[in-house]
């Protein structure tokens, strides 16, 4: 009996109610949806990577990448700032690099290695990367071209369009290789920031290239990333403490005098139109890098050349010109070294040779060339060394080798 009224009273409340609940629904305002539960509905471990197609679904986006070297007299910064077309695979940005007149002058000598001389634009279309230092023409870097000419390229071909992004060596690169293992901070504004750590061998990877040549073990310290993604739950900032890759370094002895080294992305303007032309749209001239540009080893002796306009920021590999034009250096000769000594000897080096056949070039060079002040005194020399050890019926030998170009700079 007890059930049966339990069950008669219960059927009585909800026979009560429902007219009300009908009217209250009729009532309702229009349910709200989350912009982004494509990705924070999603499992955390999989929010990074949906995140990156949210990005790329945005259509395009302005973006703003920056590496900061701080030391005590002040701070140098590598700095890129341009746009993405996600939708065509193409990026165009500005690179630039500031240096506090403080800053130690031993790091700031290495890291002008590695920046662009005066205004250099970059753009990208798929495997393509395009370079120009203020109103020049565009060098055209193709896969072709950075296979010929070798890895000296690499500092451009880092920038080719990949599968995150348009404009390639960023941290956007890094996040949807990174799993988050906690559950991120929500904002006000409907963000969420992450904090999450990278192997440094990963992070490694936004330095640039001469700087990441230095190292091959980068040790295992984790790298701290922080990650926020806007309420659409598309990459909106990364921010990465380098220190245990500057650890490393410091360890090679680089960079010894910079005591913080930090990495930090941001995305804007999703979905706006792209400011700027590239190339593919502008009608300015473009020149293929596999014709333009040539090892600098290749060139004879008196031949001249550029190198502020190859976008590489090396010796290496130059655009020769006719020596009555502006130019930037002046081949002495192309010099061999191959020496065999006795027992194992690790220290030694081919350099010091090669030094020492440059200076007799360049005692040797014509007068007219040095006539006026035109090139500065001395001489410099690029190349590389090689050593090898041998045991031939119980002789232990070692040879060193070495290919050098030795060159006056214009003054």
């Amino acid at each position: 009996m007890g059930t049966l009224k339990t069950a008669r009273h219960r059927g009585a409340a909800v026979a009560l109610l429902l007219p009300a609940l009908i009217t209250m629904a009729g009532c309702a305002a229009p349910e709200q949806t989350d912009p982004g539960r494509t990705v924070y509905g999603l499992p955390l471990a999989e929010q990074f990577q949906a995140a990156t197609d949210a990005t790329r679904d945005a259509g395009t986006a302005a973006f703003l990448s920056t590496l900061t070297y701080e030391a005590a007299g002040g701070d140098a910064v590598h700095r890129a700032k341009g746009s993405q077309d996600y939708e065509r695979g193409t990026s165009l940005a500005k690179l630039g690099f500031r240096a506090n007149p403080r800053f130690p002058e031993q790091d700031l000598e290495s890291l002008q290695g590695s920046a662009p001389e005066g205004e250099q634009t970059v753009a990208t279309a798929e495997d393509d990367v395009y370079v120009r230092n203020g109103d020049s023409a565009w060098l055209k870097y193709t896969p072709e071209a950075v296979n010929e000419l070798g890895e000296t390229t690499g500092v451009i071909a880092a920038h080719a369009a990949g599968d995150v992004a348009p404009y390639s060596g960023t941290l956007a690169d890094i996040v949807p290789r990174v799993i988050p293992r906690e559950k991120p901070e929500r904002r006000a504004d409907g963000s969420r920031v992450y904090r999450v750590t990278v192997l440094p061998e990963v992070a490694a990877e936004v330095l640039p290239r001469d700087l990441q040549s230095l190292q091959s073990d980068w040790g295992t310290d984790p790298v701290q990333l922080t990650v926020r993604l806007d309420s659409n739950g598309r990459l909106a900032s990364a921010d990465a403490d380098l220190g245990p890759v500057l650890a490393r370094l410091h360890k090679r002895m680089a960079l010894v005098h910079v005591k913080r080294l930090h990495a930090a992305y941001e995305l804007s303007a999703f979905g706006k139109p792209v400011k700027g032309k590239g190339p593919d749209s502008s009608g300015e001239p473009v020149v293929d890098a596999r014709t333009a540009l040539t090892p600098v080893a290749t060139l004879k002796k008196g031949r001249c050349a550029t190198t502020s306009d190859t976008g590489l920021g090396s010796t290496v590999v130059v655009r020769p010109v006719d020596c009555k034009g502006k130019h930037e250096l002046r081949v002495l000769a192309q010099v061999k070294v191959d020496r065999t000594f006795p027992g194992t000897q690790e220290d030694r080096s081919a350099e010091g040779y090669g030094r020492a056949q440059c200076e007799r070039a360049s005692a040797a060079a014509p007068e007219d060339w040095r006539r006026g002040g035109r090139y500065a005194e001395g001489f410099s020399f690029v190349g590389a060394s090689n050593l090898e050890f041998s045991n031939s019926g119980g002789v232990t030998e070692t040879t060193v080798t070495g290919s050098y170009t030795c060159y006056l700079r214009t003054s």
